[in-house]
């Protein structure tokens, strides 16, 4: 909306060469090609004086305007000289200078629309409006009283992950060289039990029981291991084991090698590398398990 249509619907009351709207908003009149100040358009410059004082505004804006007749660079020089007479004459009766807002803006924003070079007397003004300080606050409304809130439950206790695993299972191991020198195989059942220290380490013994063929002495057997197992992330482990290998077909031997295996869910698979006391590495038992796994 245009400053020129917010004038026109506010005028209140026009006499000759002044004019006096509502809310704080004035207009004063000139007539044709003047810009000098009469005694009427001086009683309108009074008023809005008055009302900047008694309201207490922080700011008054003035724009001056010509109608259409006449050339347009005219105009606009005519309509700086109106809107300079009313700011000189509002700071002459007190309205600080640093509180004016002050705009010229020729014939380009009438408060009637005329076509060019039309003589309108309403178009020959200069706007007033006294803006008006926002009312004061409200009191802030007392804050209710405090009211006793029930002190949330305490958290339930962190479960502790079980330390105890059980883990039975099928037990497959290739001898590189038994006591005939010559490749044998063993396959039976393996059973261990782990007690986990860390989220990533254990300890566990192992006990199989197998039977040792493809050798000239076939018969029963046992290996018996403890060592420790380091955990790489949620399913990969690497340990090792010591312990003694016994049975027909075997030198009844302390072997000791390493392990690595996958615990996922519960499926636990591994293999491990044993060599005996009284051989050289090339003749250990590449042995596996897999079985599932029961926490406690």
């Amino acid at each position: 909306m245009t400053r020129a249509l917010l004038f026109s619907t506010a005028i209140c009351l026009v006499w000759g060469g002044q004019a006096m709207a509502q809310d704080g908003r004035f207009v004063v009149l000139f007539p044709f090609d003047k810009a000098s100040i009469d005694s009427q358009a001086q009683a309108t410059i009074n008023s809005a004086a008055d009302e900047f004082k008694r309201t207490g505004a922080v700011r008054i804006s003035v724009q001056g305007n010509t109608d259409t007749s006449g050339a347009s660079d005219y105009n606009q020089r005519l309509s700086e000289r109106r809107e300079q007479a009313v700011t000189n004459e509002l700071i002459r009766l007190g309205v600080p200078e640093n509180a004016i807002s002050a705009t010229a803006v020729g014939e380009s924003d009438p408060a009637v629309q005329t076509g060019d070079n039309v003589r309108e007397q309403q178009n020959r003004r200069v706007d007033i409006a006294v803006v008006a300080p926002p009312p004061p606050m409200p009191a802030p409304a007392p804050a209710p009283a405090p009211v006793a809130e029930t002190p949330p439950p305490p958290p339930p206790a962190p479960h502790e992950a079980p330390r105890w695993s059980f883990t039975p299972g099928l037990f497959y191991g290739y001898n590189f060289h038994d006591q005939q020198a010559t490749h044998s195989q063993l396959g039976g059942l393996n059973l261990s039990l782990d007690y986990h220290v860390t989220d990533w380490m254990s300890v566990g013994v192992e006990q199989a029981g197998f039977y040792h063929f493809e050798t000239r002495d076939n018969g029963l057997g046992g290996r018996s291991v403890i060592g420790p197992d380091f955990y790489l992330g949620d399913m990969f482990y690497v340990g090792g084991n010591f312990g003694v290998l016994y049975g027909e077909g075997i030198h009844d031997e302390f072997i000791a090698g390493p392990e690595v295996g996958m615990q996922w869910e519960y499926i636990n698979w591994k293999v491990a590398y044993d060599v005996p006391f009284n051989r050289d590495l090339g003749g250990g038992i590449l042995n596996t398990t897999i079985g599932t796994t029961f926490r406690f």
